[in-house]
């Protein structure tokens, strides 16, 4: 049974139909600027201090993470310092042996090393004990960070974090990538251009909101890596799995490049992303490329092999719980986090994903959640069966002993279960209906001018209503539908992936309503209007702004 359908405009409402879409988004150009860095709290003492370190030819150690936005913040930060005279050294940690974020006996291995100021990048909000004995030796660090802060702020010389209650910072969603850019903003560093296809990079691969700030950063990063990409990525964009035909855009960005940069981190070593991301020279680069697509590919490997009993498991149910909560003995660390992502994606539920694969009587666990629901925030509230844990509303990670595993798993699921319960109804959302006579190629052109599309700014869906049904027939041994439907006089080809079970839906004559997303079909030199489908129902009347049950 189809969900019901929101329709949030149409040509009721005047205008093109870009321009509705891009109204009822709020997608406002004025706010798709560079902001004033030093609104962010603590950013003028972060300047002050890293003035006095380049000044001085003091030892600045950048300690990342392992995934894109903190292999990328971390190239982003040793890149401009390094421009700017500094002497700047970068570590990141091994996410098998380690763990996310900047633990205590890391901090004594810093501490006992020649570092005269640490920086973070996309950690160390959560890092309170690791700080307190930096302070307690004397050495100064700057976080820069975008993950949900906890309530006791932590003991560092400066915290960038526009998550902070009393930030007035007004670009919430930036990742921590750009946290780091608004840094060497502020530092008046002349060649900030330099730098923006990092930037973009990072936004996109850690799924922050493409709207506001974030949009410019992605915008100008795009065309900095269309125009002139580093030799890194111009490397990535020569591997023969790589497909950008007509430019990077976001979703290259998000599919293609990002996870060969996360795929280091996942499965081996993160430095082999952040290499890559500053090699000099495409001789240079192209080795480290080659070796992040493999690594990628083995990635897949792994996902699938986690996911595939998981998902069996599922559709035997009849009725889910609400937070999907698995553990394998075995499963690899580095691809938990993609498991649950998709289990969520899928299934639309929170789910939490742990393994058993450290050796010390210890689980690792990765979530994610559904809009509406802060798993972090479900967490914290259980956070006393947990040896370490952070994350934000719609992602976390957690360590826990074995033996509080049972115990930890069904409070969080009373707690997940209350919240879920409260959740409204999610409809399908169409951005805009939509009349035949709109339909054509130059719509799709129209369309590109709400580009880049990802997170917070989704691809555009529309709807066509009261469509009759004049051909289908069923592709790939039955997996997928394709369809030819009659609207307003035209004859419009469509496909509906992995819908193959649904054709007594869409028999000859049948009068539907479509959701879809626009595209082209160029084959044989010629360039035609297609229909990717997301959702087919009968045909109803269509109420405007209505949800439709």
């Amino acid at each position: 049974m189809s969900r019901p359908w929101q329709v949030l405009s149409g040509p009721w409402a005047g205008g093109g139909v870009a321009e509705r879409i891009r109204r009822v988004r709020g997608l406002d150009p004025a706010a798709e600027c560079l902001h004033d860095p030093f609104l962010m709290k603590d950013m003028e003492r972060a300047v002050e201090r890293l003035r006095r370190a380049l000044r001085d030819g003091e030892r600045i150690l950048v300690f990342g993470d392992y995934d894109a936005d903190g292999v990328t913040s971390s190239a982003l930060l040793a890149q401009g310092l390094r421009a700017m005279g500094g002497k700047v050294s970068v570590r990141l940690p091994h996410r098998l042996e380690e763990g996310y974020g900047l633990q205590p006996a890391q901090m004594r291995q810093i501490l006992a090393g020649p570092t005269d100021l640490l920086i973070t990048a996309d950690n160390g909000t959560s890092a309170a004990g690791a700080l307190a004995l930096a302070a307690d030796d004397g050495l100064d660090v700057i976080v820069v960070d975008h993950h949900s802060p906890t309530e006791e702020r932590p003991p560092a010389f400066a915290l960038l974090n526009p998550h902070q209650v009393d930030c007035p910072y007004p670009c919430k969603h930036l990742a921590a990538v750009g946290v780091a850019f608004k840094l060497l903003q502020a530092l008046d560093w002349p060649d900030l251009d330099q730098v923006l296809d990092l930037a973009a990079l990072g936004t996109v691969a850690d799924v922050a909101r493409l709207t506001g700030e974030n949009r410019h950063l992605v915008i100008r990063g795009l065309e900095r890596i269309n125009s002139r990409p580093r030799p890194g990525l111009a490397a990535l964009l020569e591997l023969p799995d790589v497909r950008a035909p007509e430019g990077v855009d976001a979703r290259a960005l998000g599919w293609q490049l990002g996870p060969r940069i996360n795929g280091a981190g996942r499965l081996d070593r993160a430095e082999w992303a952040l290499e890559l991301l500053l090699a000099a020279s495409l001789d240079e680069a192209r080795p480290l490329a080659r070796r992040l697509d493999s690594l990628n590919q083995e990635r897949r490997r792994l996902q699938d092999e986690a996911l595939a009993p998981v998902e069996k498991s599922l559709k035997g149910q009849r009725e889910l719980p609400a937070l999907l909560a698995f553990t394998g003995a075995r499963w690899h660390l580095g691809v938990i986090g993609l498991v649950a992502g998709k289990l969520s994606q899928r299934w639309e539920r929170p789910s939490l994903v742990l393994t058993r694969v450290l050796a010390d009587g210890r689980v690792k666990g990765s979530a994610r959640s559904v809009p509406g629901l802060d798993i972090t925030a479900a967490i914290t509230r259980h956070s006393s069966f947990l040896e370490e844990f952070g994350g934000h509303a719609e992602a976390a990670g957690l360590t826990v002993r074995e033996e509080q595993l049972p115990a930890f798993l069904d409070a969080l699921q009373e707690d997940v279960e209350a919240l879920f319960a409260q959740l409204p109804a999610q409809p399908l959302k169409v951005d805009s209906a939509v009349d035949p006579a709109e339909l054509g190629l130059p719509l799709v052109a129209a369309l590109a001018s709400l580009e880049p599309c990802g997170a917070g700014n989704p691809r555009p869906r529309l709807g066509l209503f009261g469509v009759e049904v004049e051909r289908v027939f069923r592709m790939s041994a039955g997996k997928h539908l394709k369809l030819w439907l009659q609207a307003g006089g035209q004859r419009l080809e469509a496909v509906w992936w992995g819908h193959g079970d649904e054709e007594a839906l869409v028999a000859y004559g049948s009068r539907l309503d479509a959701a879809f997303e626009l595209g082209v079909n160029s084959w044989n030199g010629r360039t035609e209007l297609q229909l990717l489908l997301e959702d087919l129902r009968p045909a109803e009347s269509l109420a405007p702004g209505a949800v439709h049950v």
